[in-house]
């Protein structure tokens, strides 16, 4: 399992499938989609892992699953704290 922290967090819309990630911060989100954010447990300090990459995706924080437009997902910055196997291979091999 990878626990490294990446310095630069990046937008939780560019993650796929089996990254688990810690959110970082809510960045340039109107007021609204932070309520709506939060309502969901999407706050920084979250834990998260992608069960479905694309538009829409589907993430679960602790029990519960959402789905996430690509719209709402690129205001969300994480730090992954797990990537799947082909992801490490990828960044090996970059």
């Amino acid at each position: 399992m990878l626990r490294e922290k990446i310095a630069n967090p990046t937008p939780l819309a560019g993650l796929g499938h089996g990254v688990r990630a810690q959110v970082v911060d809510i960045d340039s989100a109107t007021p609204q989609l932070i309520a709506r954010l939060a309502a969901r447990g999407l706050m920084p300090g979250a834990s998260l892992e992608i069960l479905r990459g694309g538009d829409p995706m589907l993430v679960m924080i602790e029990d519960s699953r959402w789905a996430l437009t690509r719209e709402d997902a690129v205001h969300i910055l994480v730090s992954p704290t797990h990537l799947p196997l082909r992801s490490r291979l990828r960044a090996l091999f970059a």
